[in-house]
């Protein structure tokens, strides 16, 4: 029984570990924590080792106006490019990066903004569970979303 346990323990942990070239897929929702906002994004993660990844993500941000005499809102599309530093932790993987968003607003055009983010996938063999902040310096702008995905 002790053997079967250990193999178990030690299957789980394999499969957690992320191999070179891996891809990582999901799916996030959030909002922005300052403003009244939601927003769904796809992500995808390439795992360049087991601590590096490079990723991307698409987005559909709706944003309130900070305006009281209004109820418009702002619709944006972001498209985020990242690079991620991640712990070996097994079971659960924090990770913080950098990046940039190329954000095409509805009714102003298109901008670029850095990027930085902070968080955590617990994972459940190839699937996996999202947290994440993100920070865009140049709309000022603090999100908080989470999401699921599966990594191959």
């Amino acid at each position: 029984m002790k053997t079967v346990i250990a193999l178990l323990i030690t299957l789980a942990l394999a499969a957690n570990a992320m191999a070179a070239n891996s891809l990582g897929i999901g799916i996030r929702g959030g909002a922005a924590t300052d403003r009244t906002s939601r927003f769904t994004e796809a992500f995808a993660d390439l795992y360049l080792n087991r601590l590096v990844s490079i990723g991307a993500t698409v987005a559909y941000v709706m944003l309130d106006r900070d305006d009281a005499k209004s109820i418009r809102r702002d619709e944006s599309l972001p498209i985020t490019a990242l690079f991620k530093v991640h712990a070996p932790i097994p079971f659960f993987q924090p990770y913080a990066g950098l990046g940039a968003a190329l954000v095409f607003h509805d009714k102003r055009g298109a901008k670029g903004t850095p990027v930085a983010l902070a968080g955590g996938d617990l994972l459940f063999g190839p699937f996996f569970v999202n947290a994440e902040y993100r920070r865009q310096f140049d709309d000022k702008l603090n999100f908080l979303g989470g999401g699921v995905g599966i990594r191959f």
